[in-house]
């Protein structure tokens, strides 16, 4: 079952396609656990659910978030897993815990996603009934979200090489670019889009964008002319 996840998890795919085929994997893979979810807490402290497999899962994290409270927050940050057998018993977050009683949650698992680059996410299983889940279940969950992590480092570190890579081209154009225009060396082609960068308060690789697009002198760019902020 595990080399199946694993072949599974290590497919082709972008963060969100794998982090989606996490909860779905979950879902099948672990006895008990009706719905799925991979809860994220951002620097700025919010909370952000970016895979789930029903929308009760978004209410739950909401509560989370809310309240400041709840076993995805509290494994996200300490790389543990966390288990509540039943809502109604449950004494670690009180607030929480009523909630979801409310929204018809009555246990759940949650494991710690470790992140290379140091984000803080969790995997969270949720049952309608109490007690859904027994140690073999628990213990599951945990190895899977192991093999998760292992993916999801993977596919952003591919990301990420894939993004340098876009932006040293896109630098490289703009050089050259800048080069033949105004006649500069390389040298100060790079400082032109540098000093825009800084003054325009952007990274470089949008300037360079911009200018491969336009072929605009970057010391003349604008807030407006850009698409977006970064």
């Amino acid at each position: 079952m595990f080399a199946e996840a694993a072949r599974s998890l290590v497919g082709p795919g972008s963060v969100e396609q794998i982090l989606q085929r996490v909860v779905e994997l979950a879902t099948g893979t672990v006895d008990g656990a009706a719905m799925a979810g991979v809860t994220a807490v951002r620097r700025d402290g919010t909370v952000e659910t970016p895979a789930y497999t029903d929308d009760l899962v978004l209410e739950v994290d909401r509560a989370q978030g809310d309240f400041a409270e709840g076993p995805c927050l509290e494994a996200s940050i300490e790389d543990k897993v966390l288990w509540i057998e039943d809502m109604a018993q449950e004494q670690r977050w009180p607030r929480f815990a009523k909630r979801a009683q409310e929204l018809g949650i009555r246990s759940m698992v949650a494991c710690s996603l470790v992140a290379d680059h140091g984000g803080r996410s969790a995997l969270n299983l949720h049952a309608s009934e109490p007690a859904a889940f027994d140690e073999t279940a628990v213990e599951i969950a945990s190895i899977l979200a192991a093999h998760s992590s292992v993916a999801l480092n993977q596919a952003g570190l591919a990301e990420s090489m894939r993004s340098a890579m876009a932006s040293r081209q896109a630098i490289g154009e703009a050089t050259g670019i800048l080069m033949e225009r105004y006649r500069t060396d390389s040298r100060q082609a790079f400082e032109m889009l540098a000093k825009a960068s800084q003054n325009l308060n952007v990274k470089l690789r949008l300037v360079a964008e911009h200018v491969v697009l336009t072929g605009q002198n970057p010391l003349e760019i604008t807030e407006r002319d850009l698409p977006r902020r970064a």
